[in-house]
């Protein structure tokens, strides 16, 4: 009596064949071979399944079989059919021109000097090697049900990364809708607070064209005067807003180059010292304290220059909003924090920060300064240090004073 063969992953109960198979692609020019072999695994159940044999009687008819049917599990293959390395030759078609890596191949060969075990195992990407005259219904069986398990992980494996790689796209798409949205979002709350912010200026020149207009009917000079320096008033916050939405807008492709911290700060204070529009620093004290063998830093000159003129403007605001009018007071100094950045520090003696306030200044248009402030400066110039690699941080105490810190990395190519 013929003995029989079933491999099965449950090794209490033998699951029974149903409608879905292997496929199996028999590839031999031996007649002989494919009846022996579709007599030899005719009974063949594993993991419930039996085989579905395709039979090709040369490497031309596997290459048309096997681009028929791109779910082939294991190919039987002989070497010598219409030359002798037809069959090795068909193995690389497999592999190298229709990528197919799922496939396992392996050789059945009567004449194994033609193609030896181990060169053909390194050379030919082959799952396994059979002798004919060795081959026993048991070997291959055994050979079968590897090349099966094999085949079914890389299968289970691909169709894992390909949902896996579905969800991480689904998450990206989502990721950008959502950053999207919230950009969106951003802009419209910029619109709006911009709109505030105009509206209220506009308010303020409105009021000062009525006044003019109604001096200008009664001939009254003085409310003239008055008008006016309401209008003005107006037009300097229009400036305000103007030159700050420009520049930053306009600080996202600084141009960082090695320059000295002590020059910039120097040429602020200078600055300060010659222009009206500094005049109102006249009543604060303004101190640098700089470190003259400070390195270089690497940074865009403009940028840094308007960073500062940012900080000392506000550091000089806070000491005339001080409750108990005491002298105002404002200390710039420059310092080597580690080997790997320079610091600039502005600390005041002004009224402080309210803690709730301490974490939004750094917010687009978030401002302490109610109508005198648009809420841009802080924004920029966080932006700005941020956009060099460098670090910008605050301390405050309310009623005792404010201290801004700024890191900027330094000049490797410069001691």
């Amino acid at each position: 009596m013929e003995e029989t063969y079933s491999f099965y992953e449950d090794e209490e109960q033998e699951p029974k064949a149903t409608d879905a198979s292997w496929k199996v692609l028999i590839v031999d020019d031996d007649i002989e071979v494919h009846r022996a072999t579709r007599s030899s695994i005719a009974d063949f159940v594993f993991q419930g399944k039996g085989l579905e044999l395709l039979f090709a009687t040369s490497a031309m008819e596997a290459r048309k079989l096997i681009s028929a049917h791109d779910d082939i599990a294991v190919i039987l293959l002989d070497v010598v059919m219409e030359d002798d390395l037809a069959g090795l030759n068909f193995a690389k078609y497999v592999r190298e021109e229709l990528k197919n890596r799922f496939v396992r191949i392996l050789l059945r060969t009567g004449q194994p000097g033609i193609a030896p075990e181990k060169s053909v195992i390194v050379d030919y990407d082959i799952n396994g090697f059979l002798e004919k005259s060795d081959l026993t219904i048991q070997k291959l069986y055994t050979a079968i049900i590897t090349c099966l398990r094999s085949y079914r992980d890389i299968i289970d494996l691909d169709n894992a990364n390909a949902a896996l790689k579905t969800e991480f796209e689904m998450r990206i798409e989502a990721e950008r809708k959502m950053a999207e949205q919230a950009q969106q979002a951003a802009i419209g709350l910029a619109i709006a607070q911009i709109i505030h912010g105009a509206k209220n200026i506009l308010n303020a020149l409105k009021g000062g064209k009525y006044i003019i207009e109604a001096a200008l009917k009664d001939e009254n000079l003085e409310l003239i005067k008055k008008g006016w320096d309401v209008t003005k008033i107006g037009i300097s916050r229009m400036e305000d807003l103007t030159a700050g939405l420009l520049d930053l807008s306009r600080y996202n492709q600084l141009k960082p180059e090695p320059h000295s911290l002590n020059a910039v700060v120097a040429e602020v204070l200078e600055t300060c010292r010659n222009t009206q529009s500094c005049s109102t620093m006249n009543d604060v004290a303004i101190i640098a304290d700089i470190e003259e063998a400070l390195p270089l830093a690497r940074f865009d000159y403009k940028a840094i220059h308007t960073v500062l003129m940012n900080l000392l403007s506000n550091s000089v605001d806070a000491c005339k909003d001080k409750a108990d009018g005491a002298s105002g007071r404002v200390k710039m100094r420059t310092y080597l924090c580690g080997d790997d950045y320079v610091n600039l520090d502005v600390e005041d003696n002004g009224c402080g920060i309210k803690p709730e306030d301490l974490e939004n200044i750094f917010k687009l248009f978030y401002t302490t300064k109610h109508s005198k402030g648009n809420g841009l400066g802080l924004s920029i110039t966080k932006k700005i240090i941020e956009e060099h690699g460098g670090k910008l941080s605050v301390s405050s105490e309310l009623g005792v004073g404010t201290k801004f810190t700024i890191s900027l990395p330094k000049d490797r190519r410069h001691k």
